[in-house]
């Protein structure tokens, strides 16, 4: 026998969302660490930034049209923006949805500025 708590209302799911797994290309992961002018706590912050926002928020990301290389491919494009040692960088990010169904995107491109 199940009991609920007075005042205690059943879990409800939310429909559509999906908390992605992301994997990165080698390319990335090489850029990633040869990035010079980030501190340590700077390229966490990237890393941890990006995955989080691709894994947590990659339906929006990838239901955006707009943000679609080409019409109809299987990358998008999105900006990372982030404070480090006094400056703001922003990183341009490029993922690949093509295994979206599979609970699975790809991170294929980063290129991480400082901006003015």
């Amino acid at each position: 026998m199940t009991t609920t708590l007075p005042g205690c209302a059943p879990e409800r799911i939310s429909k559509g969302a999906v908390a992605y797994t992301v994997q990165m290309s080698p390319s990335v992961q090489s850029y990633l660490r040869t990035q010079t002018g980030l501190t340590r706590q700077g390229r966490l912050k990237l890393v941890s930034g990006i995955l989080g926002l691709l894994r947590d928020h990659g339906d929006t990301l990838r239901l955006d049209p707009t943000r679609r290389v080409t019409s109809g491919s299987t990358y998008f494009r999105f900006d990372y923006i982030f404070w480090d040692a006094g400056r703001v960088w922003r990183a341009d990010c490029v993922a690949d949805d093509s295994a979206a169904n599979y609970g699975a995107l790809q991170l294929v491109y980063v290129d991480c500025q400082t901006g003015s």
